[in-house]
């Protein structure tokens, strides 16, 4: 992955808030200058790859930064990996799914032995082939640009990828998509979206990991860590998050040590060389919902929820500012703005008509001054 550093550079003054529990851990080698995986060892050590442009190759590394394996995949091509993850079975899973520009259609995941039992030098993979049946042009209109993919997870028996928001106008979600981990070709299925509420594709999703018990998702960007906890099943986003602001680096790695420590990794840039460093997760992290407009989201009460007919908002504001409520899908286009104006400070009761709507799960958007937030709701019929 290249970003465009120019406007990185507006960014890096313009956020002063950090997260202190990160440290570095030990500078990457310049041949894994551009890594974009990291997967933990059994041992005191991880597994990297680069991304596009490298040979298909998986580097071993210990935590003072010395390579002490590499593994060639020799039936495999580094078209754009962006992310590695594990099973419990054994088995590792990379996703060759980058695609800045939209117009991929060879989109793989290749699926091998855990890298600590391989014997040698060298392994052969299974490939798993995937499209999203969702595009149907090769890039599509830049406001439809949803499809670059950069992190992914196992759990419970499937794959799961994040797209990266590369739409423009910039609507800020990742898309979640199920793909089946065993070869053949699949279309991956849409699950769910979330709004990262980030301003810029810089800033979307670069990498995911999830706890060895399944409890914690972990999400990266450039600047940011999401963490989701107690969803049920794979509607990760349904369960208590947390964000953490991190200072601004290439993150494009991510993997759990345990449950109270993740390994991040990031490529050589203009704001340093590349480094692995590890994120101890405040106490919070578990039970606990803590998101960056949670004050604003306790003013808000919508229902009822499933909702048929008319839908039902009662919202308490603090102030005189322009409120935004908007309708999305899950693919994340808007369908219907239900109020832009500005309102006085106080309690609202609004009442908005959705039978136009066919079934299913849909995001009620709500902008009001630098607030943002959304809620799910479900309609049936």
């Amino acid at each position: 992955m290249k970003l465009i550093f120019i406007l990185l550079l507006f960014y890096v003054f313009s956020i002063s808030v950090y997260s202190q529990n990160i440290r570095t851990i030990c500078a990457i080698p310049s041949s894994l200058a551009e890594n974009s995986g990291v997967l933990v060892s059994s041992s005191n050590s991880v597994w990297l790859h680069n991304d596009g442009g490298d040979l298909s190759k998986l580097y071993q590394i210990d935590t003072f930064g010395n390579i002490l394996r590499t593994i060639e995949i020799q039936n495999a091509t580094n078209i754009d990996w962006e992310d590695i993850t594990h099973d419990n079975q054994g088995n590792v899973y990379i996703g060759d799914f980058g695609n800045n520009s939209n117009n991929r259609q060879n989109l793989r995941i290749y699926k091998i032995p855990h890298p600590d039992l391989v014997l040698g030098s060298t392994v052969t993979a299974e490939i798993i082939n995937y499209y999203y049946p969702e595009q149907t042009a090769f890039p599509p209109q830049n406001n439809e640009k949803k499809y670059d993919t950069e992190a992914m997870v196992y759990y419970e028996g499937a794959l799961y990828v994040f797209t990266k928001d590369r739409t423009v106008p910039h609507l800020g979600y990742t898309w979640l998509y199920k793909v089946p981990v065993d070869s053949g070709s699949y279309a991956a299925e849409l699950i769910d979206s979330f709004n990262t509420q980030q301003s810029s594709y810089i800033f979307e999703i670069t990498a995911a990991s999830i706890s060895s018990d399944g409890s914690i998702l972990a999400l990266l960007s450039a600047n940011r860590i999401w963490l989701f906890s107690d969803f049920i099943g794979n509607q990760f986003f349904d369960g208590n998050r947390q964000s953490i602001t991190l200072n601004i680096s290439q993150k494009e790695g991510l993997d759990f040590l345990d449950n109270n420590h993740i390994y991040i990794s990031n490529e050589s840039s203009i704001f340093g060389s590349a480094e692995l460093s590890v994120l101890t997760l405040p106490n919070i992290v578990l039970g606990v919902s803590c998101q960056d407009n949670m004050a604003f989201s306790e003013k808000i009460s919508v229902f009822p929820n499933p909702v048929l007919d008319n839908l039902n908002v009662k919202i308490n504001l603090d102030k005189t500012s322009n409120l935004t409520i908007s309708l999305f899908n899950l693919s994340g286009m808007r369908l219907k703005v239900f109020q832009d104006r500005r309102v006085e400070a106080g309690e609202q009761h609004l009442n908005f008509s959705v039978n136009e709507f066919p079934a299913g799960v849909y995001f009620l958007h709500f902008s009001y001054g630098e607030h943002q937030f959304s809620k799910k709701v479900v309609l049936y019929r």
